[in-house]
């Protein structure tokens, strides 16, 4: 990744340090919070080494960040789960050129903390830097717009906001059974399209329906084909890089059938990618 790009992001990725929140629970037989916090303060130190040396010496910062990238993965794989560490994982991975990682660990991120600006400025800065660009076309692309909370807020949220639409829409009828009163069809209306569309969005979440993994693409020159074996033909011209995203519609142990945002489906090895559940917001743990 040229120089430049991960300089852009520098100052963005240096927020964090100050504001990254201690290790209140420790892993049954992993590491104890002593541990953990030492790790935590060496991967931020190489990180911290890494943006000193970006612009004299970058061969020496990309050691430096996927140092830290690995200091950080550590946490993660002894049960942290927490939007600012896979914040700063993201951080280091896209300093060390990993974009597909990068993007990996901030959807990670923002499915824990959907309100961060900090994570939804990288992610979108991340995105832009992704060749080939495959986004939903026309009327598609319009409707993800538009119905962004589907996709982006947890499950709880949606739950909650339905549930408040649905009662306010029964008080606003039970009043306007006793007193009439100016605002009652406005009023009305807004909690019920809410509540029709919160309610529907949360039944699609829980019944399974909606309940497809998201992928992004980790290597590149990756050919999607038409099956599940190197012996199918290619399903595109050309192939695909890291930080493409995708759903996967269907895992097997070593394939990953998958679709990208403008509909179009192919075959992929499982090793080219990393795969974020939807309903990691849901474990959160081991903060304070």
């Amino acid at each position: 990744m040229p120089v430049m790009n991960r300089i852009v992001l520098i100052l963005v990725c240096l927020i964090p340090w100050t504001q990254t929140p201690a290790f209140a629970a420790e892993a049954e037989s992993g590491l104890d919070r002593t541990q953990q916090e030492q790790i935590l303060a060496e991967a931020q130190a190489e990180y911290d080494s890494g943006a000193a040396l970006l612009r004299s010496d970058p061969e020496s910062a990309d050691a430096r960040f996927r140092e830290s990238a690995k200091r950080f993965q550590i946490l993660v794989d002894d049960g942290i789960i927490n939007p600012d560490l896979f914040y700063n994982l993201g951080n280091a991975y896209f300093q060390a050129g990993d974009l597909g990682q990068a993007i990996a660990n901030y959807l990670r991120a923002s499915s824990l903390a959907p309100d961060d600006p900090r994570v939804e400025a990288n992610l979108s800065y991340a995105r832009t830097l992704v060749r080939p660009q495959v986004s939903a076309e026309g009327s598609d692309e319009l409707l993800q717009r538009l119905t962004f909370w589907h996709s982006n807020w947890p499950v709880q949220w949606r739950l909650i906001i339905f549930g408040t639409a649905w009662s306010l829409l029964w008080v606003a009828v039970l009043i306007r059974l006793w007193v009439r009163y100016a605002g009652f069809r406005w009023l009305a209306g807004i909690a019920a399209t809410a509540s029709i569309a919160f309610g529907i969005s949360t039944i699609l979440t829980i019944s399974g329906d909606d309940r497809h993994l998201q992928g992004v693409l980790i290597k590149d020159e990756v050919v999607v084909r038409k099956g599940n074996a190197e012996s199918y033909s290619p399903q595109f011209e050309e192939p695909v890089n890291q930080g493409l995203e995708f759903r996967v519609l269907e895992e097997r142990p070593d394939w990953l059938h998958i679709e990208l945002h403008n509909g179009e489906s192919g075959w992929i090895p499982r090793s080219d990618a990393e795969v974020i559940s939807r309903e990691l917001a849901g474990n959160e743990m081991a903060i304070s």
